[in-house]
């Protein structure tokens, strides 16, 4: 008799995988109800699919010098919803802002303008980065819920 395979199989390979070659950490959202907010992802709209608390974390921590209200500002630039745009633009913008960094201004102790870049992720110190595998996050898209593996 053959060996079956299942979906189920394949996305537990991943995680694995992932933790153990690459080091990242895990995150099972999975509810029975599709709308149930308490999935662990401490998100308020089904519909949002980024992690709000872990973005502001990882810009917390690799942006020291910036006040916490210019991250504020530079996150929700980051995240804005790109609904004019063509996906493919609003995807190339957004991993425009990620690899360059978030441009920002405000004012020094001295009151002098700073320039800076808000990162996200640290492409110079691989360690001083999170990585988080999301398995079974329920999405409120425009006609019914998805759920992707992983």
């Amino acid at each position: 008799m053959a060996s079956f395979i299942s979906e189920d199989n394949i996305e537990q390979a991943i995680i694995q995988k992932l933790v153990k070659d690459y080091d990242y950490q895990t995150l099972n959202c999975y509810t029975t109800v599709p709308d149930d907010l308490n999935d662990g992802s401490h998100r308020t709209d089904k519909r949002e699919v980024v992690l709000h608390d872990r973005l502001k974390a990882a810009a917390v921590r690799l942006n020291p010098g910036i006040p916490e209200d210019i991250l504020d500002r530079a996150l929700a630039e980051l995240t804005q919803r790109r609904y004019a745009m063509s996906p493919a633009l609003a995807n190339r913008e957004v991993d425009r802002l990620i690899r360059e960094g978030i441009p920002v201004e405000y004012p020094n102790a001295d009151g002098k303008t700073e320039h800076a870049r808000v990162r996200v992720i640290d492409f110079n110190a691989r360690e001083r980065n999170e990585f988080l595998a999301v398995s079974q996050l329920w999405i409120r898209g425009e006609f019914r819920y998805r759920r992707p593996d992983v």
